[in-house]
């Protein structure tokens, strides 16, 4: 037999090995360079940080001996407070011999002069001339002027000789300091740093074959020059500093030859090593193949034989018996997986599916795919109780804010188990589905239809709600609908769940209620409400008290009614209308405030609330924030308290019959349009409709509370005319003062 599979075995081994030892080595190359590249910026950077600080201490050092000198040496004391014109030359001289123990006791130092304000002479020493005749003078003008009492320089050349030739210049970097230190108004003291003895501190504290470190001032000028061996090498920069002290940048870094002379040399031998290796894994791959090809080559002989008699297709077209056995494994363990995923989403899905059909009274036009779909999802007996209750999530919102969306599921997950785990001992069959985020609805099977079923679902509804209400940081309300024997009556049961549920925010949370709870169908009147909501929105736009009253009132009576969810939500998107009505009589700053902040605060109550107690208190919070941000803005202006005293006298004289907008002007000086435009903006109403609406209020509380007239009433409230009381009255109320007495009046009798 050919040693095919033994050449085939063999050479199926060398690609991997080649690959897995090339890049074994690329990775170890490529390691230590990376690693000898860190090495060598950590020490760069160690290195120019330690040029800092000799040089950073150097210049220290230098201003501190100046300013020591400055501060204790009384020939510079004597040298700036002469006056001009008076000669000492024997203190001249002393001066001139101090500067040159300042250069001679510091080698950092190039040259040192000082300039005297009084007569405009600079002493060196080397010179002491005037201003005009000193070599440095442009420097030293272009500091005159300056108040800063310390400059350093940029890299300059200096020369103290109007002839350079005489006294060849220098490349200096000048620190400036004002005589004396803290008024600088006597001169000033010049030292010249050396630029070459920088230049020497640098080349002796590292080779200037291998490192460079190159030192810019502020505007990125070179502080030092390259050596003249240097100039033309390329090199790679590995570290950049600013110093604080002087604000000039150090860049260090490497000439590159050596280094990458270095690295080859050490990949070479890498390179050489990882060859090596290669050739002798070469031979002992070789070796073992040989030894071990044998009963594979048996094995592979078998497998030939058989499917030769149990594939003729194969026999054929397939020549690699492996190739064809592995895919056809493959095949058959992805097709079975495939199948079992795509079986068991399809079965999840569909029975959720099967589960809202149930409760929305849909089903398949076809009664034996009905049935099966029923045998298949829900087994049952004839004769069995079927019941359903609604678990619902009290305030979902802040629970969806505390907890991530991993936590709510894990919640929800919880809640479900155990509905499943109460009722497991029981004889009863359970089916809970998540019918929305913070519902779960749940079908019953009783063994037998009882009258007490209702009961008995409730009780276990209970025991959940118990155990939630302990265990976890929620809480829940359930309603219960009624017990039915068919399934096709699901629908009725789950809606009268969701009815019993609707009724949570007047009952309160935390509760089971049935559907038949005593007191469901003895509903209030929600429009009995509207005409206390039109006098609370007339009140808070009046900016008077008693639009609390009335709101404690409306809220008093809803909370006594037993109003479902969604007649609380229109009650209060009436409520919320009515208010918006009111404040668009308001100015357009005020009105902003309602339409930006106060309306979208209202809105987000109504989408969120549970309970109405929540609503109450939310939007009463609401309102008050409005209310002291309108009277902020409307004390704000300077006319403001005098409109709130127009009001006073408006409800103080409300009786007098001269009282109109000709007296109101006349009484407190104002003009009688720019009175009406003040009021208007102030309380969002017209003054004279203000007017009129407080005598048809007062003359109400007469109509109710008295026998009075009506001629005696429009008296008391103003009106010389029985008419013009009739008709105002009419105008606000819709209707006549008569009519209004026999609806609303007291029995006096």
């Amino acid at each position: 037999m050919k040693k095919t599979w033994f050449y085939r075995l063999l050479f199926s081994y060398f690609p991997i090995f080649f690959s897995l030892t090339s890049v074994l080595i690329l990775l170890a190359f490529l390691f230590v360079s990376d690693l000898s590249r860190k090495e060598t910026m950590n020490a760069n950077q160690m290195y120019v940080r330690h040029v800092i600080q000799m040089i950073d201490h150097s210049l220290r050092e230098t201003d501190g001996m100046l300013i020591h000198e400055i501060e204790t040496n009384d020939k510079l004391r004597t040298f700036f407070q002469r006056n001009a014109g008076s000669q000492n030359y024997f203190s001249t001289y002393e001066v001139s011999k101090k500067i040159n123990e300042l250069v001679t006791f510091n080698t950092f130092i190039d040259s040192v002069y000082l300039y005297r304000f009084s007569d405009g002479m600079v002493i060196s020493p080397a010179v002491f001339v005037p201003l005009e005749k000193f070599g440095d003078r442009t420097f030293l003008t272009g500091h005159l002027d300056s108040r800063i009492p310390y400059t350093l320089s940029e890299r300059r050349t200096y020369s103290d000789a109007l002839d350079p030739e005489n006294r060849p210049p220098a490349s200096v970097v000048s620190i400036v300091r004002r005589y004396p230190l803290l008024t600088g108004e006597q001169g000033v003291v010049v030292i010249n740093i050396a630029v070459r003895e920088i230049q020497k501190m640098l080349s002796s504290m590292s080779s200037s074959q291998v490192s460079f470190v190159e030192i810019k001032d502020r505007n990125g000028n070179l502080i030092t020059d390259p050596l003249p061996e240097n100039k033309g090498k390329e090199g790679t920069v590995l570290s950049h500093f600013v110093s604080d002290y002087t604000g000039w940048s150090y860049e260090g870094g490497v000439y590159d030859n050596h280094l990458f002379r270095y690295a080859s040399v050490f990949s070479y031998l890498w390179i050489v090593s990882g060859f090596v290796v290669v050739a002798a894994g070469t031979v002992w791959m070789a070796y073992v193949t040989r030894r071990n090809y044998r009963p594979i080559e048996s094995i592979i002989s078998r497998i030939n034989v058989y499917s030769m008699h149990k594939s003729s297709k194969l026999t054929r077209k397939a020549k690699d018996e492996f190739n064809f056995i592995e895919q056809a494994l493959d095949n058959l363990i992805e097709q079975s997986n495939t199948y079992q995923k795509l079986h068991e989403e399809d079965v999840i899905y569909r029975r959720r599916h099967f589960f809202l059909q149930l409760l929305e009274g849909r089903r398949p036009a076809n009664p034996r795919d009905w049935a099966t779909e029923l045998e298949l999802f829900w087994t049952r007996s004839p004769g069995e109780s079927i019941g359903l209750a609604v678990f619902e999530i009290d305030k979902y919102s802040a629970m969806k804010e505390r907890y991530s969306v991993r936590d709510q599921y894990l919640l929800k997950f919880v809640l479900n188990s155990v509905v499943k785990e109460i009722a497991e001992p029981l004889p009863v069959t359970v089916w809970p589905e998540w019918t929305a985020d913070h519902r779960l609805t749940v079908l019953f099977q009783m063994a037998d239809a009882q009258n007490g079923d209702e009961q008995f679902i409730a009780s276990l509804a209970e025991s959940a709600r118990a155990w939630v209400e302990k265990n976890l940081d929620y809480t829940i309300t359930v309603g219960v609908g009624p017990c039915m024997a068919q399934v096709d009556d699901i629908p009725q049961s789950y809606a009268g769940a969701l009815a019993a549920l609707a009724y949570k925010s007047s009952l309160g949370l935390n509760l089971v209620i049935p559907h038949n709870e005593r007191g469901l169908k003895l509903q209030g009147e929600p429009y009995r409400h509207l005409q206390l909501i039109r006098s609370l929105a007339q009140a808070f736009r009046a900016g008077g008290e008693d639009w609390r009253s009335i709101y404690s009132q409306i809220f008093s009576e809803v909370k006594d009614a037993l109003f479902s969810r969604e007649e609380h939500v229109n009650l209060m998107n009436y409520f919320i209308y009515h208010l918006y009505r009111e404040m668009m009589e308001f100015p357009p700053n005020v009105r902003e405030i309602w339409k930006t902040e106060t309306l979208p605060r209202l809105n987000q109550v109504l989408h969120t609330f549970d309970l109405v107690d929540e609503v109450e208190t939310q939007f009463l919070d609401i309102l008050t924030d409005t209310e002291k941000k309108i009277r902020l803005l409307q004390e704000s202006r300077s006319k403001y308290t005098v409109i709130r005293e127009v009001r006073s006298y408006i409800e103080r004289e409300y009786a007098n019959p001269d009282l109109s907008l000709n007296l109101l002007c006349e009484e407190f000086g104002l003009n009688g349009k720019y009175l009406s435009r003040l009021f208007k903006e102030a309380f969002g109403v017209k003054l004279v409709d203000y007017l009129v609406g407080v005598k048809v209020e007062k003359s109400k509380e007469l109509l109710e509370n008295t026998q009075l007239s009506l001629q005696q009433i429009s008296g008391a409230v103003g009106y010389l005319h029985v008419i013009s009381f009739i008709r105002a009255f009419k105008k606000v109320e819709g209707t006549t003062p008569g009519e209004y007495r026999k609806k609303h009046g007291k029995s006096l009798s």
